[in-house]
């Protein structure tokens, strides 16, 4: 019974990002309080060009002069290990309540998934950072179907990293941090490149869902890397 509970706390801390992230409803929600859960993967919706966003009144967002500043870390691992992939937050200590995130990497690099028997769900292993100590859920997944062909062509595979609090309790530092398995024949060098791929799904927001400061965001995502040693 325990953990029915607990498994159905955690969809319904998922599904009220997701019904956030996706319908613009930036109401506070009563969520669960306790430990950040791993939790099952949501549709993706068709991708819409970056800064097509309107207030609800029809007129275009404009970014604010400053805001939170997300970015990719640079690392490096031999051919045939784990690179350990960090996303960051800087510039927003106590100033956001959510975040949805589409992440890609070369589709030659494999994501490190939860070992959960037959069926892990999608869900992808990771270790959630500084930032993210008050989060009440956390939910990171791979992309395996519906790509769009924007991503096929170029190789690419995508991460989903959602994550959520009770209010703004989102800080500053590491995100979440999840690992790439590196080709065996990689050569010395290769850099791989690990970026974001935005969708109207995507979300950076505080607890009043500021547009302008989610806009910043978005318009200064920072790509991060992976050299092979």
């Amino acid at each position: 019974m325990r953990r029915l509970k607990k498994l159905t706390s955690v969809l319904l801390a998922v599904s009220v990002l997701m019904s956030l992230t996706a319908c613009g409803d930036k109401n506070n929600s009563s969520t669960p309080e306790g430990e950040p859960q791993r939790t099952f993967p949501n549709e993706v919706v068709t991708a819409i060009p970056k800064g097509e966003e309107s207030q609800n009144d029809g007129t275009e967002v404009v970014a604010a002069e400053d805001g939170p500043r997300v970015y990719i870390g640079e690392t490096t691992a031999k051919a045939g290990e784990y690179a350990d992939v960090t996303v960051y937050v800087e510039n927003a200590e106590k100033n956001w309540s959510f975040c949805g995130l589409h992440i890609t990497y070369p589709d030659v690099l494999k994501p490190k998934m939860l070992e959960l028997g037959d069926s892990n769900d999608g869900l992808v292993d990771y270790t959630k950072g500084e930032a993210s100590e008050f989060a009440s859920g956390i939910n990171v997944t791979e992309w395996t179907v519906n790509i769009p062909e924007e991503l096929t062509s170029k190789n690419l595979g995508c991460l989903f990293i959602a994550e959520m609090f009770t209010d703004n309790y989102g800080m500053d530092g590491a995100i979440v941090t999840f690992q790439l398995k590196i080709p065996d024949d990689a050569e010395s060098g290769t850099v791989y490149p690990i970026g974001f791929y935005y969708m109207d799904t995507d979300a950076f927001m505080n607890k009043s869902g500021d547009k302008a400061l989610q806009k910043y965001t978005f318009d200064n995502l920072r790509e991060g890397s992976i050299t092979v040693e």
